[in-house]
């Protein structure tokens, strides 16, 4: 039966493939210079940024000052090194 070889060669390959693909971090769609952030209700943040680059999405990360750390938010938008993002939680401090 051809069954047992077959498997161990799909095995085999698969494992070569994976470890020939790069690990990649995870990373922030916008990461910021520095920043602030203002509580508002339910828990959340507004955050603004500047001197970001990247993209609009739901992360962010800002680098130094008091508002330092990442962000999971809602909505965001980044315009000429700009951000403001409403609806966010700190994942994680800067600290």
């Amino acid at each position: 039966m051809k069954t047992p070889s077959l498997t161990i060669a799909l095995s085999a390959a698969l494992l070569t493939t994976s470890l020939a693909a790069p690990a990649h971090a995870a990373a922030s769609d916008a990461v910021c210079f520095t920043g602030g952030r203002t509580p508002t209700s339910g828990g959340y943040y507004k955050v603004n940024g500047n001197g970001c680059d990247g993209h609009s999405g739901t992360t962010v990360t800002i680098r130094f000052g008091t508002a330092a750390g990442d962000y999971a938010c809602g909505w965001t938008f980044l315009w000429n090194s700009m951000l403001g993002a409403d609806n966010c939680v700190l994942t994680s401090s800067g600290t």
